[in-house]
This record gives structure tokens, sequence and C-alpha cells, in this order.
């Protein structure tokens, strides 16, 4: 099940975003070797976790699988305070512009092969609905340019704002990524093979 995480409801999910936090410490600290997020506590929190940020947290077996966090163009974030060298003209800012960030998956749910995996479809059917209703089209995302393509079959118009750059290791690009309905679409045909021609 996926939780859509404000400032305004963070109250009833502090239990659940304690998980969060340590599923991103599992991942990109334990997993990608960001030794610079270590925390002692096993909790990966920045700056950027304040009020503003929207969570979105996938629950499987009463417990938190899968997350990812989305921020506004138009507040300081990761493109704009920390990767500024992954764009290379004028940075996307708008009320319609939000980053995608911190996205991560407990490996037994991840995709197996060139299939989404369900939580992973969940995750970004999410972003996609919660744009939708909100007024939101586009969002920035910090990636493995290998995720171009899968973006791109998912009916995200993709364009890149720089040229790949090695970050943390890993060769990394920033993309802006926009979506409509019929992005929306494709992923829920894809999350029910045969079922593009059924209405919803």
């Amino acid at each position: 099940m996926l939780h859509v995480v404000t400032s305004h409801n963070a109250e009833e999910y502090q239990a659940e975003l304690d998980q969060a936090f340590r599923l991103r410490h599992k991942v990109f600290v334990e997993e990608k070797g960001w030794t610079d997020l270590r925390r002692e506590d096993g909790r990966e929190v920045d700056r950027f976790d304040g009020r503003r940020a929207v969570h979105m947290l996938f629950t499987a077996d009463n417990r938190v699988v899968g997350y990812q966090r989305l921020l506004p163009s138009t507040r300081p974030h990761l493109l704009s305070d920390v990767l500024p060298e992954l764009c290379e003209g004028t940075r996307p800012v708008g009320e319609n512009i939000w980053e995608w960030s911190r996205y991560c998956v407990e490996p037994q749910y991840r995709e197996r092969g060139r299939m989404l995996s369900p939580v992973a479809n969940a995750l970004l059917s999410g972003i996609v609905e919660w744009g939708l209703d909100g007024g939101v089209d586009t969002i920035i995302v910090e990636m493995n340019p290998l995720w171009l393509l899968r973006l791109v079959q998912l009916h995200f118009k993709v364009t890149p704002l720089g040229l790949p750059r090695l970050i943390g290791g890993e060769e990394t690009v920033a993309v802006a990524a926009s979506f409509d309905e019929r992005t929306l679409q494709r992923l829920r045909e894809t999350r029910n093979p045969g079922s593009s021609k059924s209405t919803s």
C-alpha cells in the first residue's frame, strides 16, 4: 500500500518514517557506499527532509519496503544546492516541477530483469497520480543513465539537463521528465498486462 506523508499528517506516520529513513541508510550508505551520509543511529536524514518534503512510503507485510521523496523546485533541493554541476543550462523551476530523490526498495522487492517490480510501479504511479491531482507535471531526477530508456518506455518525456558525471562512484545524469494521463495509463498497462483496452 502506498502512503503519501506530508507535514500535515507526519505525526500519524512516525514509526513508518523511521523505517523509511533506516531503509534509506541501508540502501545509500550500506549498499551504495555513500559513507558521507552515514549516521550512528542508522537513519539517513538530510536537511531537505523538512516540512516542504513529500514522502511516499510503500508498505508490505506491515513494514516499509519502498520509499521516495519529492521536493519543490521553487525551494532548495539536491540539484539546486548539492549537485548544480549536473545542470548545464537554465535549471527547471516552477510550481509544476518537483524533484524526485532518495528512491529505494528493499532487495527482495526489486525488479528481476527488465520488468518493473510491483513496488517500483506503485511508487512511480504514485508520483504521476499525486502530480496530476496537484498540478505537477514534471519531475527532476538525478539518476543512472540506464534509467533513461525505462522512463521513456513508461511514456515520460525525458530531457537531459547535462552530460553524465561521476557522483559517489556512480555515473549520474540529471533529467527533467514530464508526464500526463498517458504515462499513468502506460504504468497501469505494465502493472496489468493485457489491460490496455480496458477502461478505468
